[in-house]
């Protein structure tokens, strides 16, 4: 079994400037809410949102994702493709075209410590274990802890 590690977080003053970017990471949206996921290469990022897909998450982006004004969205050239390692790149996913950001989901190679020193950060960020057969259970169990909603709207 794998662990998650919830760490605390903080919120920027209002008025604090948001800095636009691109990440390299996959991102869904669950509940009206866009996730983050980053790894390293191999780490699952792809499998997880694939996961979550079926359990009705829709694709923003697979690979690198667009964060504009603490929203997720999808370069043009990436919308709508998710690619599977070993089976290549599908398309015909339903795609959210743009989600505000609610937390970063960092897999990890090594087992996250159980308990984690406190970290100060303006995004929720939680760390699951990439070999962790439960993560779209972890991922659920995040949502609500974000949300306070146990299903799928």
């Amino acid at each position: 079994a794998g662990f998650l590690i919830l760490r605390p977080w903080v919120r920027l003053p209002p008025g604090t400037p948001k800095v636009d970017m691109k990440v390299q990471a996959t991102s869904i949206c669950f509940n009206g809410h866009g996730y983050l996921i980053k790894g390293k290469s191999g780490t699952g990022k792809s499998s997880l949102a694939l996961k979550m897909i079926n359990r009705g998450a829709t694709l923003i982006s697979d690979d690198i994702t667009e964060v504009v004004d603490g929203n997720l969205l999808a370069p043009k050239e990436k919308r709508g493709w998710l690619e599977v390692r070993g089976i290549g790149l599908i398309s015909g996913f339903d795609v959210c075209e743009k989600a505000p950001l609610k937390a970063v989901l960092e897999l990890t190679e090594e087992k996250p410590e159980r308990f984690p020193e406190n970290k100060v950060a303006e995004i929720p960020t939680f760390c699951i274990w990439s070999k962790d057969l439960n993560s779209c259970d972890k991922f659920l169990i995040i949502d609500y802890i974000l949300t306070g909603k146990l299903k799928k709207e």
